[in-house]
């Protein structure tokens, strides 16, 4: 297997037939909704608290070590070995990019408190406010940057290459510093497509948030209570259509149609930027004037764990091999660990269930909260308040959404078999 050969083989590794495994994802999300609507009747998600973590004492370490372990892997992706004995595939692609999504779960916006673009930042004296402070375009940048990184992932010849890997990092890190030193130090939250997608994954830590789901009801940043947040929802439709992309794109399918046409990296490229915006449309238009963006996030994770979960087993430890290997350690030890099929097929198919049922609950959470809120009615010229809006009303505009995420649940599902 090499670094970018994600998941766990074909159908045939599935122990369960495609209709039954279809069926069972609908009835999930339909119950889940129907559940919901009977037994949760007001909103209960809102007004969480984060809890406070002391981290005076280890915190200024770790962010040290990260710095030295980012710039000795940048160092040595350009200046090291140029083959697949040099880490730094494993490190953005494995590390980075998959291995950020559970830590994150569990322990919460974790690469804000270590970004080493921040820490070297503030080891530089920049100016903290910025040169020309203002929120700009809010999280749209880092919309622009985690598009460019999957399509660096799953579409761009020799990504793997250690010094294309090398020449694009140090290129991504003069470009946030630049960004930051004219914006301030909080470019990186909205400017940097690892630390927001950290941050949004990190709503879901139980470390973080002491009530189960509550990250999910707070107001995330960028985005006005209340208010539908374009910004936000384009970050997670481009998080979660990578991913399909990258299931649609090692099908056989896919495979014969490059191959007939000509021009892969053309025709890829064309494919995951229309799936992304599709999905951003999609739940634009099915949201209506419902904010789902927090609602997406546990799908996100869902499906990203979902798809790499093999991977991240499997080549996580071979990279952090490769990294102890060029100090002289670790010359007699490998990892030749296969996971089983039917145990990865389960998890896969679990995850994204859980994902939606999770979607399902905080989205109508919102909806319910976002009905108990006074609205103004137009009468006879004159607009005056109303009272909190029907239950059936709100039900009613929950619909589409739910619709949208069955269709979503089965395109999730019917992708871990065509690979």
């Amino acid at each position: 297997m090499t670094v970018l050969a994600h998941g766990v083989g074909g159908s045939s590794d599935l122990p369960l037939p495609l209709d039954l495994v279809l069926q069972a994802g609908a009835a999930t999300v339909v119950l889940s909704f129907l559940i919901s609507a009977v037994w949760w009747r007001k909103p209960r998600l809102a007004a969480g608290v984060p809890r406070t973590v002391r981290t005076a004492g280890w915190l200024p370490v770790l962010r040290g070590f990260v710095l030295l372990l980012a710039l000795y892997l940048g160092g040595n992706a350009l200046a090291g070995p140029a083959g697949p004995e040099n880490p730094a595939a494993h490190a953005l692609f494995v590390w980075l990019w998959v291995g950020l999504v559970p830590v994150s779960v569990v322990f919460g916006p974790v690469w804000r408190a270590v970004n080493p673009l921040r820490t070297l930042f503030r080891m530089l004296r920049l100016p903290a406010a910025g040169l020309r402070p203002g929120a700009g375009l809010g999280v749209w940048p880092g919309v622009c940057w985690l598009l460019a990184f999957v399509w660096f992932e799953l579409v761009a010849p020799g990504h793997a290459d250690p010094r294309l890997i090398g020449w694009c990092l140090a290129g991504y890190a003069v470009a946030q510093l630049g960004m930051a030193a004219l914006r301030g130090e909080e470019w990186f939250a909205r400017g940097d497509c690892f630390e927001v997608y950290s941050s949004l994954a990190g709503r879901l830590s139980p470390v973080r948030w002491r009530r189960p789901l509550s990250g999910l009801a707070a107001p995330l940043p960028h985005s006005s209570a209340g208010l539908p947040s374009a910004g936000l929802a384009a970050f997670v439709a481009v998080w979660w259509g990578s991913t399909v992309f990258d299931s649609a794109s090692g099908s056989p399918w896919w495979a014969g149609f490059v191959q007939r046409a000509g021009h892969p990296a053309v025709w890829a490229t064309m494919a995951l930027v229309a799936l992304c915006l599709g999905v951003w449309v999609a739940v634009r238009k099915t949201a209506g004037d419902l904010d789902v963006a927090a609602s997406l996030i546990p799908i996100a994770v869902g499906y990203t764990l979902a798809h790499y979960l093999s991977l991240l087993i499997v080549e996580a430890p071979r990279g952090v091999l490769l990294l102890t290997r060029q100090w002289g350690l670790g010359e007699g030890v490998s990892w030749n660990v296969v996971p089983v099929p039917a145990a990865i097929a389960g998890a896969q198919v679990a995850l994204i269930l859980v994902g939606h049922v999770l979607g399902v609950i905080v989205a109508h959470d919102a909806a319910l909260a976002g009905a108990a809120r006074p609205v103004g009615v137009r009468r006879a010229g004159a607009v005056t308040e109303a009272g909190p809006k029907p239950v059936l009303a709100t039900l009613a505009e929950e619909f589409p959404l739910v619709l949208f995420m069955i269709g979503c649940t089965w395109a999730g599902l019917f992708l871990l078999f065509v690979r």
